[in-house]
């Protein structure tokens, strides 16, 4: 499907749905311009690859939550 049909598609519901809004006329120009061919969408830039971090064998950090901890009761 192409961009421009989905564009004229949108402008048209606005239209339907709301004919008396404020920018009625700016959205019927921009149809006309859709429909003629004068319109056409930009393609957006894409950048290099995408960045992904090193993986280690074990993370950093504490390790405190692996380490068994022994407590003793004294008694006074």
């Amino acid at each position: 499907m192409n961009e421009n049909t989905l564009i004229e598609n949108a402008i048209l519901a606005f239209l339907h749905n709301y004919p008396q809004h404020k920018w009625a006329n700016e959205y019927e120009i921009l149809l006309k311009k859709v429909k003629d061919g004068e319109y056409q969408t930009t393609q957006t830039r894409k950048r290099g690859r995408s960045a992904k971090r090193q993986r280690t064998k074990e993370a950093p950090g504490n390790k405190t939550g692996k380490e068994k901890v022994e407590t003793t009761n004294q008694e006074a």
